[in-house]
């Protein structure tokens, strides 16, 4: 089984270049086609702007901007290069939230947010 999960993005432009250019994860789609994907092995995450999805489902997401985007989801990516993403995101002056170097279980973890609030938490083990 696989599974899409379509997820809100404020600004299309700058989610894709977190996900692309900081985080390294292959996109595909563009600004024109209104969307897009983050593909892994069981998983494709569609981004699309909030304006679309409020579009496409009145109903369901008429109020989708009372609250902050990303709040209850969690991005869990194991980085057998967490090293270099790190570095990526100080020389982007990016905000990490949390860091975890568990030595006893030699996992080494970087909680950081996306531009939409999304948590995104990267680990090596």
């Amino acid at each position: 089984m696989k599974m899409n999960l379509t997820l809100a993005a404020s600004d299309l432009e700058k989610s894709r270049l977190f996900y692309q250019d900081i985080l390294g994860l292959k996109t595909e789609g563009n600004d024109k086609d209104a969307y897009f994907i983050v593909c892994f092995t069981n998983i494709k995450v569609v981004f699309q702007p909030v304006a679309i999805m409020e579009r496409q489902h009145p109903v369901f997401l008429q109020h989708i901007n009372r609250s902050a985007l990303g709040v209850g989801v969690q991005f869990e990516l194991n980085c057998p290069n967490l090293k270099e993403i790190e570095s990526i995101l100080n020389r982007c002056q990016w905000p990490m939230i949390y860091e975890l170097d568990d030595q006893e279980h030699q996992r080494r973890e970087i909680w950081i947010q996306d531009p939409d609030g999304y948590l995104v938490v990267l680990n090596q083990e």
